[in-house]
């Protein structure tokens, strides 16, 4: 039933974004015309056209302040993990963020070296870069964690490309919709899943080291106390964390 369950959220997760890119790689969704005139031509490579419908290089700043793209600085060639976050939805917002510190002392040092962790502001005109500063401070978010803000437009086009959105106009404006969702993936591999953010830590942690893969923890992550072998802590590989009932 596990398997079942997680080729099931990757095939959600999935289906969204790479609905555009199957396209271009397999030649499938007839692109041309009868007279063999294109209908479009999707330029670049199938990474390309994913980056361009889905991750969008919109202009952001991170709680420290820093001005960064989202494409070029924060994605590209790594493997991220994406949420959203709002004072209009405070307790999703607490357990989505409680969740990522969880996930940040579980795989230690692999967060800010191969793994990354963003969490952006769903409500930007509310929720200020000096806000998301306190909230990154409260979460204990280290190197590798990063809060996100930018002009509300920029905000809304990032979501909506990443799918964090719905169809329905009145679920759609409740931040709760977009707050309860994570979506992770790596993004050389033009690989993504999704699950619900309020999930317990452990559940989208085991789901992460399967297809994040396995690597070595600091000497403070739980994994390195549940399964070091004494020889060198540090290098306790990131496995089978569906055992590690306490702190996740």
């Amino acid at each position: 039933m596990e398997g079942v369950t997680r080729r099931t959220c990757i095939t959600m997760g999935g289906a969204s974004v790479l609905a555009g890119v199957g396209a271009y790689a397999a030649g499938e969704g007839r692109l041309w015309n009868t007279d063999a005139t294109p209908r479009f031509a999707p330029a670049g490579s199938p990474r390309e056209a994913l980056q361009q419908r889905h991750l969008p290089n919109v202009p952001l700043v991170t709680h420290d302040g820093r001005d960064v793209r989202f494409y070029d600085d924060l994605v590209k060639d790594k493997k991220v993990v994406l949420t959203f976050v709002s004072s209009r939805a405070p307790a999703y917002s607490t357990k989505v963020t409680r969740n990522l510190a969880a996930i940040q002392r579980l795989f230690g040092k692999r967060i800010g070296q191969d793994m990354f962790l963003y969490s952006i502001a769903r409500d930007p005109e509310r929720d200020s870069q000096a806000m998301l500063k306190n909230w990154a401070v409260w979460s204990g978010a280290g190197p590798g964690w990063s809060f996100l803000t930018g002009r509300p437009a920029d905000v809304e086009t990032l979501r909506r490309g990443l799918g964090f959105g719905s169809d329905d106009p009145a679920e759609d404006a409740n931040p709760a919709v977009s707050v309860g969702l994570v979506r992770y993936g790596s993004e050389p591999e033009m690989r993504w899943a999704h699950c619900q953010s309020q999930a317990k830590a452990r559940v989208l942690a085991h789901a992460m080291v399967l297809d994040f893969g396995t690597g070595p923890a600091s000497t403070g992550s739980p994994i390195t106390k549940t399964f070091g072998t004494g020889s060198d802590p540090a290098t306790a590989p990131v496995w089978n964390c569906r055992l590690l009932l306490s702190g996740i």
